[in-house]
């Protein structure tokens, strides 16, 4: 009590909990995902220039891939794999997205890809492909 009548209660601010050090197994199971998401990110680069149906093939390896960055990227963290290795699967990530978010778009507009892909294989000269993409890329008029 102090000197008018009323209690402070005082506590004590315990010291924060620091986490264990990762073991090394544990650091070994968040390269793992690390690889495999670069792996896929890779893999849905390399085959977005697929024609319909097999434009399927990357929406599911970039799908995969955003799973599996987020869970690289948690793990990478957790571990305290270095200020880097956040940042760089954070760009992988933002490119995942972005590359999904387009394959998506191309899967959803079915028709309109399957008959612009139809075009540009029967294109045999410039002039032809510019004739596809006067038609179909309503955009490209704009140059």
């Amino acid at each position: 009590m102090n000197d008018d009548g009323a209690q402070h209660q005082t506590s004590t601010l315990s010291a924060p909990e620091s986490r264990p050090s990762p073991t090394e197994q544990q650091k070994r199971s968040a390269v793992q995902y690390v690889r495999v998401f670069w792996l896929l990110l890779a893999a849905t680069l390399l085959s977005s220039g697929l024609v319909l149906p097999w434009k399927l093939l990357p929406l599911a390896l970039g799908i995969a891939a955003l799973v599996i960055g987020v869970v690289a990227l948690v793990k990478a963290a957790r571990r305290r794999m270095g200020p880097l290795m956040p940042v760089l699967i954070s760009l992988g990530l933002v490119i995942t997205a972005l590359t999904t978010l387009g394959l998506t778009g191309m899967v959803l507009l079915w028709d309109e890809t399957m008959t612009y892909e139809s075009c540009m294989r029967s294109a045999l000269t410039l002039d032809g492909v510019d004739a596809c993409e006067a038609e179909y890329l309503p955009f490209q008029q704009v140059r």
